[in-house]
């Protein structure tokens, strides 16, 4: 029951803050109320969606808990009320997410294992259904994807993930499993935000090192 309570009180967490992000994404772009509302709920559930049509699993999770859509639409309100009061909408959707990001690292792993699904593919979905629900926001609203930059970003949901998978099979239980694996994936993309820590790049050699 314990962890049953848990993973319930992380969707509804993930959920909100998901869709707080996705809100203020369009509220930046100065959009109207429906399409706030419609960013909102894409980036809450566009993750989870995705890991659910790779593993087969039909129908996906939110048509069978319609109550992730009151959530996303509370969350979608939350931002357009908080808004005037917000110093900085780029901040806050930045937190927001990163906050989002270790909560469903851990449910997608979640969910893989449930559905049985190897070690390294519960990890990977992990990271499907923490970063992809940001990706298709980002895209819909034509800014440029976090994922895509040099921030830690999937990497930190990636490692979240793994911190999981490996708990779970260590035996530590599937709650404090997940609380652990959430708290991991929170401190690194947090550390990555406040000490703009970035992943190397390849730049391209000069001609004459050609």
């Amino acid at each position: 029951m314990e962890t049953v309570a848990v993973f319930s009180a992380l969707t509804t967490i993930g959920l909100f803050v998901f869709a707080v992000s996705g809100a203020l994404t369009a509220l930046r772009n100065d959009l109207d109320l429906f399409s706030v509302s419609v960013m909102a709920f894409v980036t809450g559930v566009g993750g989870g969606t995705i890991r659910d049509v790779l593993l087969g699993q039909f129908p996906v999770w939110w048509i069978a808990d319609p109550g992730a859509v009151l959530i996303c639409l509370a969350g979608a309100a939350t931002a357009v009320i908080a808004q005037p009061i917000i110093t900085s909408r780029l901040s806050a959707l930045i937190w927001a997410d990163a906050m989002g990001l270790s909560v469903f690292a851990v449910l997608g792993a979640q969910a893989a294992l449930e559905a049985e699904s190897p070690a390294i593919i519960a990890i990977f979905m992990g990271t499907v259904t923490a970063a992809f629900g940001g990706i298709v926001r980002d895209v819909l609203l034509n800014e440029p994807s976090l994922l895509l930059r040099q921030e830690i970003y999937a990497t930190a949901a990636l490692t979240g993930a793994a911190v999981y998978v490996g708990a779970v099979y260590l035996g530590l239980g599937d709650g404090a499993s997940a609380i652990t694996a959430a708290l991991t994936t929170f401190v690194i993309r947090a550390a990555a935000i406040l000490f703009n820590i970035q992943l190397p790049k390849f730049s391209r050699p000069r001609k004459d090192e050609l």
